[in-house]
């Protein structure tokens, strides 16, 4: 063996060793770390969770504005919400006083009923008789929303347009479905698109199969959604490249609306916000104007000052009655 081999090798093993072997002692090197104390206040779990979070990026901080708390979301994120709920509905079923409200799972059981022809759907309750109803596609959706009212065994479910910022306090039914008619269209704006175009007093929902299929050219018939909170018109201006012409419109069935408390089944005068019960009661003595009512004063009966007759006194009347009463009695004598 040469030397560089034997300085290689490892060393031999004693065999007579009778002690085991300890390995060698390991020395803990324990760092100080300053106590916590009011100066250094111990981070809190929202500030945390919001720093590290386990979304992408990390959640926005709340501030405080004047006396409230205020938090400010994120655009992007709420603008998918917004595209996501564009095939929703909503609706407010209407129960006949004393009627039990039905559950979920009841009242879309109806639905699948009466709504075969759709694709997969849901709902979900809102509360105070709302619900939102998600489609697949806006064509379920606009099938569905043309059946416009639902009449079930328990009531009524009325649909309507989903809009953001819903508040189920302070929602007022102002839409409606209502077939309008446009008089003396030509032939060559017939086209479905066309018509959709056409209809600008309403969102287009549906076009009568006589419509489609032309078979009768005096008007044409198509069913909008309808706010009754805004202005009604009844003549349109179509334009296309180079001519402008006026189109008369008729509703069809038209509901009363109440534009002061924003309610379908009534108008102005018949309001009660503006015209309660009592006061009802206590002008039955009224007359009808067209829609206003003049109340009618009773007739009073006053003394005639300065009377040395006494005419249209109590004491003329007695002399009167007394009158006819002897002269009624001498006759029959």
């Amino acid at each position: 063996m040469f030397d560089w081999q034997a300085e290689l090798a490892p060393p031999p093993i004693r065999h007579d060793t009778t002690a085991a072997s300890v390995p060698p002692p390991v020395t803990l090197v324990v760092v100080p770390t300053a106590p916590l104390t009011s100066a250094s206040p111990k981070p809190s779990f929202t500030k945390t969770f919001r720093g590290k979070s386990a979304l992408s990026d990390p959640l926005p901080m709340p501030y405080m504005c004047g006396d409230m708390l205020s938090v400010k979301i994120t655009d992007d994120v709420y603008i998918r919400g917004l595209d996501a709920c564009k095939t929703n509905l909503r609706g407010r079923l209407a129960l006949n006083k004393g009627d039990k409200p039905p559950t979920s799972k009841d009242l879309a059981a109806k639905l699948q009923k009466l709504w075969k022809g759709t694709g997969p759907w849901h709902l979900t309750f809102l509360g105070r008789g709302f619900y939102e109803f998600f489609f697949n596609s806006q064509d379920d959706m606009r099938t569905v929303w043309a059946a416009d009212t639902v009449n079930l065994k328990q009531g009524l479910l009325r649909l309507f347009e989903w809009k953001k910022d819903f508040n189920m306090h302070t929602q007022r039914q102002t839409h409606t479905q209502v077939w309008i008619r446009l008089w003396n269209l030509p032939q060559e704006y017939w086209m479905e698109r066309t018509l959709y175009d056409i209809v600008g007093v309403g969102t287009p929902l549906l076009i009568d199969n006589v419509t489609r299929n032309r078979l009768y050219g005096h008007y044409a018939c198509i069913l909008v959604d309808l706010d009754l909170s805004k202005d009604i018109f009844y003549e349109i201006m179509v334009e296309r490249e180079g001519l402008v012409f006026p189109l008369a419109i008729e509703y069809e069935g038209l509901p009363d609306f109440c534009k002061h408390c924003k309610s379908i089944g009534h108008d102005v005068p018949k309001c009660h916000w503006l015209h309660s019960r009592k006061d009802d009661a206590n002008n039955k003595d009224t007359e009808g104007k067209g829609k206003e009512k003049v109340p009618v004063k009773k007739p009073t009966w006053m003394p005639l000052k300065d009377n040395p007759s006494g005419t249209g006194s109590s004491k003329t009347r007695w002399q009167t009655c007394k009158y006819y009463f002897i002269y009624d009695f001498k006759k029959k004598v």
